[in-house]
């Protein structure tokens, strides 16, 4: 059964309304579980509140990083889009500019490059996304087709995308393909992410989120659904506009639903001119860009091969460094962290942390590599 985003948000869709209110502080310091509607429902304080016994912070440790190599032909990268990892850790790059997949060993070696420009049969045009499964396939998701590549680049087969527009992709182990796509009507902007079988017949709307839309304006924080699929093929999925995560099971079936309080940062005018410039060089935008009057509660989800969950706010420390919200597989807020400002969380994999760089202090784009201590 399909499981639409106004069942799973419980009606919490409308732009504008409340769901996480300010709380005591002394609710602030306790996690309340319940069941509402079959359905359980977990809801966060602001701070995280570890579980008796567990840990209750993460360690991270930079023991790689790729792309500085100026000297190795072959190790610097154009504009980096993805980053994967297989069984093997083996780390797989796509760039975006340079239409080159790169393969590493978890030394940093490089293996192989493959990739060839133009919209031919086993050529990449213009490739959105890549993830790469567990035993060392990459998924290119590139115009009008799905591309999978083995490691020696030979490419094992390509699926139409004509009638399945999607942007982000993942695959459970059954082989079942969730993408993500949207659909902007007169008065509103419908998000999907859409079930797939293994050779892109549609199954039906696994989520989806709306919001109002109106001709030309835009949200100047783009809404996105950001999605992941757990080892026991569960689809873990988020509407940055809210901190609220859906899980939904392999039938389709809303089984868990984890809120979260969290501090409102107010998008200041100081913000908004900074950003603005940053996005058009001091130009007029073709669009009017509309603000919100405070910042998203998350904008990067991530899950990893253990359960684990972890958010990028927009709250920063005194370094511009970015907070990250660490929950556990039952939908406990227990950890935080920071990452540079530069850095996006890509994937989490084996206690090891990789996340992509798109330039940096010598606009060098860089995969970076942390090992991660519980403590």
């Amino acid at each position: 059964m399909a499981v639409e985003g106004k069942s799973i948000w419980a009606g919490v869709l409308a732009v504008g309304a409340g769901l996480f209110l300010a709380v005591s502080p002394v609710l602030a310091q306790r996690i309340e579980v319940k069941v509402e509607d079959g359905v359980t429902v977990v809801r966060n304080p602001v701070a995280p509140a570890p579980k008796p016994g567990g840990p209750s912070k993460v360690i991270l440790t930079e023991d790689l990083v790729i792309g500085r190599e100026a000297a190795m032909e072959g190790y610097l990268f154009a504009e980096l889009r993805s980053v994967g990892v297989d069984d093997e850790e083996r780390i797989w790059t796509l760039d975006w500019e340079d239409i080159k997949v790169r393969i590493f060993d978890k030394k940093g070696k490089l293996l192989a490059t493959f990739g060839k420009k133009g919209g031919g049969p086993e050529e990449i045009q213009n490739p959105t996304r890549m993830i790469v499964k567990p035993e060392g396939v990459a998924v290119i998701v590139d115009t009008n087709k799905l591309a999978f590549y083995a490691a020696n680049g030979r490419c094992l087969k390509e699926l139409s995308t004509a009638r399945a527009r999607m942007f982000r992709l993942r695959i459970d182990s059954r082989g079942c393909i969730y993408g993500d796509s949207f659909d902007i009507g007169a008065a509103k902007y419908r998000l999907t992410i859409e079930r797939y079988d293994p050779e892109l017949k549609p199954l039906g709307t696994a989520a989806a989120f709306e919001e109002p839309f109106q001709p030309g304006q835009m949200n100047a924080f783009t809404t996105l659904l950001l999605f992941h699929v757990t080892k026991s093929d569960h689809l873990a999925w988020a509407a940055t506009p809210r901190y609220e995560i859906g899980i939904v099971d392999a039938d389709g079936r809303l089984v868990r639903r984890i809120l979260k309080d969290y501090k409102r940062l107010k998008v200041t005018d100081e913000v908004q001119k900074r950003i603005l410039k940053e996005r058009f060089g001091g130009r007029p935008p073709d669009i009017k860009n509309v603000f919100p009057d405070n910042f998203p509660p998350m904008d990067v989800f991530v899950g990893d091969d253990e359960g684990r969950f972890y958010v990028r706010t927009y709250e920063t420390d005194e370094r511009g460094a970015r907070w990250h919200d660490v929950f556990d597989a039952e939908g406990r807020c227990f950890a935080r962290f920071t990452l540079p400002g530069d850095e996006m969380a890509f994937i989490v994999k084996k206690n090891k942390l990789y996340s992509l760089v798109q330039e940096d202090e010598e606009g060098r784009p860089l995969i970076k590599r942390y090992a991660l201590t519980w403590k």
